[in-house]
């Protein structure tokens, strides 16, 4: 917000699960700015547009997954199309804690070295600390897993991911660009990746 002042509040998270939301880009970034040779397009705040209302399947009354899901903070948002292959986690992003006062949701990067996530601290902060996030995103991050590359975390790591949960790595590089925003609407990805 150049020239204007903005409020913000942070939101508890429950104790339940984070959701997976896969979503779609409204353009493909990598024709977009296929100029940009430093990729400084992955640095900008990228701010989703999400709906109110959580849409149910008619059939069991349960989100399907081509069902709008409402947005909670710390929830966990894979775009496919930014995964080039040079890690499993290129895709991920996680919801902010905060949501602007313009409904828009700022989505914080978890792509972390691009093999494992990195948390930010903030979300490590909203769950109570990191002896608490294999509880809120292990499905979530397993199920994006799945879907993106068909494996899970113990996958990647060799048949054990206690370690990794125990100390899950923090996210202390993230440089946002200065200018660089892109707001996002929630568009379900149906595609197979």
């Amino acid at each position: 917000f150049v020239g204007s002042f903005a409020f913000s509040f942070t939101i508890r998270m429950s104790s339940s699960a984070a959701q997976l939301h896969i979503l779609k880009l409204p353009e493909n970034p990598f024709e977009k700015y296929k100029e940009d040779e430093e990729y400084q397009w992955l640095r900008y705040r990228w701010y989703l547009v999400a709906e109110e209302e959580e849409e149910e399947d008619s059939d069991n009354n349960t989100s399907s997954s081509t069902t709008k899901k409402k947005i909670q903070p710390g929830d966990v948002v894979c775009f496919p199309i930014l995964n080039t292959g040079a890690g499993e986690f290129e895709c991920l992003r996680f919801v902010d804690t905060k949501r602007r006062p313009d409904g828009k949701w700022l989505l914080l990067d978890g792509s972390g070295d691009i093999e494992m996530p990195g948390f930010p601290q903030s979300i490590v902060e909203m769950v109570g600390g990191k002896q608490n996030v294999r509880d809120k995103y292990k499905k979530a991050l397993d199920d994006m897993l799945e879907h993106c590359s068909s494996c899970t975390m113990e996958d990647i790591l060799g048949g054990d991911d206690d370690e990794f949960w125990q100390d899950p790595p923090m996210d202390t590089t993230t440089e946002y660009h200065e200018t660089g925003e892109w707001t996002i609407p929630y568009q379900i990805d149906n595609e197979e990746h």
